[in-house]
This record gives C-alpha cells, sequence and structure tokens, in this order.
C-alpha cells in the first residue's frame, strides 16, 4: 500500500563545498514542498595526530588545550555566521531558504558519525548530502562520507551529485 511520507525536520550535511551549496537547493525544496524545516550540520574533522603532537610539543600540553579551544569556539562561530549569510543570500534565489532553516550546528568529530548520530536520533525525517564524486578508485580506496552514512543511515538519505 502507499502513503506519502512524513517529512517534518530535514538534516542538510554540508562540507562548505561548491557542491554542498548546491544540495542545500535540494533540501531548501523539499521543505518547501513538506512544509518542513532545515537543520544544517557541519563538522569540523580533528586535525591529524602528527600535527597534535607537534602542536603540544611546541606550546606544552596546557598552552595547546587551551588555544584548540579558543579556535575551535571562533571556528564554529565563524562558519555558522557563513552558512547563515549563505542562507540570507539565497533567499532571493530560494524563496523557501529563510522560513525553511531551523538551526545550523557547527561540531567537532568524525564527519561520518557525526552525521549518523544526528541522523540516528529521532529528530529527523530524511538527509541531504551532497556527494563531490572523487571517482570509484578513491572511494574504494579512501572511503567517502557520503558512501558511509548512506550505508549506515537509519533515515532515508538524498544524495546530490556534483552538478
Amino acid at each position: 500500500m502507499f502513503h506519502n511520507p512524513k517529512i517534518d525536520k530535514i538534516l542538510m550535511a554540508t562540507d562548505l563545498s561548491a557542491n554542498a551549496h548546491h544540495a542545500l537547493a535540494y533540501a531548501a525544496s523539499m521543505a518547501a514542498a513538506y512544509q518542513a524545516t532545515v537543520t544544517v550540520l557541519h563538522v569540523i574533522e580533528k586535525i591529524p595526530p602528527n600535527a597534535e603532537l607537534l602542536l603540544t610539543a611546541f606550546l606544552g600540553l596546557q598552552d595547546a588545550d587551551e588555544l584548540r579551544r579558543q579556535n575551535e569556539a571562533e571556528l564554529i562561530a565563524r562558519i555558522k555566521a557563513g552558512i547563515e549569510r549563505f542562507c540570507d543570500q539565497a533567499a532571493g534565489q530560494i524563496t523557501a531558504c529563510r522560513f525553511m532553516l531551523h538551526e545550523v550546528i557547527v561540531e567537532p568529530g568524525k564527519a561520518s558519525d557525526r552525521i549518523l548520530q544526528h541522523a540516528a536520533s529521532g529528530v529527523y525525517d530524511l538527509l541531504v548530502v551532497g556527494n563531490r564524486g572523487h571517482g570509484l578508485v578513491k572511494e574504494v580506496l579512501m572511503g567517502g562520507t557520503a558512501r558511509k552514512v548512506i550505508l549506515s543511515c537509519p533515515i532515508p538519505v538524498l544524495v546530490v551529485p556534483d552538478h
């Protein structure tokens, strides 16, 4: 039996790339069609362990931790402001954008893990992600965030290919 899906809350994962902006248009369009809200999520990947060791050795453990907290807070604020600015600019082109943006979340962690954690929270009905399409060989060797998310996501996923 056919039934219309209930889509009230959309989670849009962004890596701040041009294709992620393209995917936001799809999220906005879905939000307009379903009168849903969109939460935009950006995950800040942690610095590589070698860089972490150099930073700690150079500054000392206590100073490195303080620097990391200050820089992370500043980066989070700048990214949030940038995403909100983009939505304001897009409002003229995507009529639903200003009204559908519910929240901007910027947090540290591993992108695929954080996206899946939010998707599994029970709050969202649909996940929208952009796929930069690095090619099959690179995807198989390195793995891709979109691929990992698609294989394990508990909610439907709309993958927007690079345009």
